[in-house]
């Protein structure tokens, strides 16, 4: 017993050296088909994540596929976020592939925010060799104070957008509501 609970150690501690970073995505593929997240309520806050790296987030070598993802907060203190491949904080993405198709973000709500981002780097973010398609997404506030960020294959923080395609087709992105504001960035370093 003692040498299973030595083996079992030292295969742990080897994983920790030799194994992949926090917040590392490598050599792997992610297919969400129909994934339905909601927070309908008083003070409703909805998060959304698919293929997702943070705190020195990075995705290499690697495959998102999402078809019919919805996110939605329904409520008086409403805020909906939708990431599909991000990476965050020094977040780098290389060598990878992100289509998205038919996916939605709402907040619809008295305190509304939206925010729905594709393909994205955050804080210091690159996004190199890179191709993100994005076909038929929304993103809705459509409230009384509504925002509604609606982010497709870009970096931000003084981001780099490099050797990279972005394609986005049929994009949406609204606010409707009385403090409206509704800001959609395709392909943006910031």
């Amino acid at each position: 017993m003692q040498a299973f609970h030595r083996t079992t150690l030292a295969a742990a501690l080897a994983f920790c050296a030799f194994g992949a970073t926090a917040g590392e995505i490598a050599d792997s593929g992610f297919i969400a088909n129909g994934a339905v997240n909601s927070s309908i309520g008083l003070n409703s806050k909805a998060l959304q994540q698919i293929g997702v790296a943070e705190n020195n987030g990075k995705m290499r070598n690697t495959a998102v596929i999402v078809n019919g993802a919805a996110n939605t907060s329904v409520g008086v203190s409403t805020t909906a976020r939708q990431n599909i491949a991000n990476v965050k904080n020094n977040g780098e993405m290389a060598r990878t592939a992100v289509v998205a198709q038919g996916v939605s973000n709402a907040a619809v709500g008295a305190f509304s925010t939206a925010q729905q981002d594709i393909g994205f780097a955050h804080g210091n973010g690159k996004v190199t060799d890179s191709f993100v398609g994005a076909t038929f997404m929304s993103n809705t506030a459509g409230g009384l104070k509504a925002t509604a960020l609606q982010q497709v294959g870009g970096a931000s923080g003084s981001g780099v957008l490099r050797n990279s395609h972005v394609l986005a087709t049929g994009g949406v992105n609204s606010a409707g509501g009385i403090l409206s504001t509704a800001e959609q960035r395709i392909g943006v370093a910031r």
